[in-house]
């Protein structure tokens, strides 16, 4: 059921779009009317009436917000759509060592900048997955993008979280997976990062955060103890202030850090709900659920 809400929600989205972006959309035929089925349409023949072969700066710039809107519909779809949607964006935009060089760049601008709204490592996953390809002469850029993929593949959405050991402000010790909660928050911070200053009073002081059934683990990954040491904060009862020994999480590159701060939401079997997600969406979550 949540799926089908979740399909039809998509869809009014894409009628957003329609409406109000210049892109060439392709038209549902209107016999379709499942929206699983006019989703899979729409991602199948997204860049039907897109010129990939024209270069001019007026064309470019409606490629691009063409992308992003590829981007956000795709983050709608299963693996399998995604996976066959993402080839058919590779065949068309990469034909040229232009369209490669572009198309590449926007890549990485759109789904690698850790910055980026547009930020999914489910669709990621399948754009790194089958650019390697189009590399196959050029050795360097084959590594980079198979690091990039190794990394992007750790703790997706539906997948265990990656277990490890933190201490405590008191030299208490603790284990992830030992955490009994329904929802377990892990925010990965940084002394010496502005967002998290910036972030941290709204989320120390959201109501939705100091739920009896949710956990936030705090934590400070990396090995500057001394500067983690000096951060002192106080935090809602729920939370826990940790750190990792030896900065072992990001040292072991146990979770995929490009920026902090990181949020990632749990279950209670501490599998991933959310990945690297915006604070906001975490918290539209939990007050859902």
């Amino acid at each position: 059921m949540k799926r089908l809400q979740t399909l039809i929600i998509a869809m009014a989205c894409v009628i957003n779009l329609l409406a109000q972006n210049a892109f060439p959309l392709p038209q549902i035929p209107e016999t379709m009317r499942q929206p699983e089925e006019r989703l899979t349409y729409l991602v199948n023949h997204f860049w039907d009436n897109y010129q990939f072969n024209d270069t001019t700066q007026v064309n470019q710039d409606l490629g691009e917000q063409g992308f992003a809107d590829f981007i956000n519909v795709l983050g709608y779809g299963n693996d399998e759509l995604i996976e066959n949607a993402t080839k058919i964006f590779y065949d068309l935009a990469f034909t040229t060592s232009w369209g490669k060089n572009h198309y590449s760049q926007m890549i990485n601008h759109y789904l690698d900048n850790p910055n980026s709204p547009l930020r999914n490592d489910v669709v990621y996953v399948h754009f790194l997955r089958n650019i390697r390809p189009y590399y196959a002469n050029d050795a360097v850029a084959r590594q980079r993008y198979t690091f990039k993929l190794t990394q992007a593949k750790k703790n997706l959405p539906g997948q265990p979280a990656t277990d490890f050991s933190y201490t405590e402000r008191n030299g208490q010790q603790g284990k992830l997976s030992n955490i009994q909660a329904k929802f377990t928050l892990l925010f990965f911070h940084d002394p010496d990062c502005e967002n998290c200053k910036r972030i941290m009073p709204y989320a120390v002081a959201e109501g939705q955060l100091k739920r009896q059934d949710v956990t936030v683990l705090a934590i400070y990954a990396d090995k500057d103890y001394d500067a983690w040491k000096k951060d002192v904060r106080t935090y809602p009862a729920n939370w826990i202030d940790a750190y990792s020994p030896d900065g072992e999480i990001t040292q072991k590159l146990l979770y995929y850090i490009p920026a902090t701060p990181s949020f990632y939401l749990l279950d209670a079997n501490k599998k991933v709900i959310l990945k690297d997600a915006p604070l906001d969406t975490v918290i539209a979550f939990l007050q859902q659920n």
